[in-house]
């Protein structure tokens, strides 16, 4: 903890807004790329089992094209999630205790190669 100063009184109670702020993005942030995820996973081709060539049921083998759609809008959504908590996240960075969010960094990196796989693909 810091050094106490002799008359100095520490009147700051915690978190300001902008931190509790950042804690919110990077928890709405998760859940968007967690959708996004399952949107792909939804998405991917069918792999066939045991059971689908015994009962010869037919499997999907193509991507279904509206979902990767919706997970590429997810991931924008996201990523200008990432970008917006990055900026408050910079913006307050004034006691010693301050830290950039590594989880909003790795989170707008995951999103980045989400768009690129997707633009890609």
């Amino acid at each position: 903890m810091a050094e106490m100063r002799k008359g100095f009184l520490e009147r700051r109670r915690g978190p300001d807004a902008v931190v509790k702020a950042v804690w919110w993005i990077v928890g709405i942030s998760w859940v968007l790329i967690i959708t996004s995820i399952l949107f792909i996973d939804q998405a991917k081709p069918g792999s066939e089992t045991f059971f689908d060539r015994i009962l010869g049921v037919s499997v999907r083998n193509y991507w279904e094209k509206d979902l990767l759609r919706y997970a590429f809008y997810v991931f924008l959504v996201n990523l200008a999630v990432c970008i917006i908590g990055f900026v408050l996240n910079a913006m307050r960075q004034k006691r010693k205790t301050d830290k950039i969010s590594k989880s909003i960094i790795v989170l707008a990196f995951a999103t980045l190669s989400g768009i690129i796989w997707y633009l890609i693909r």
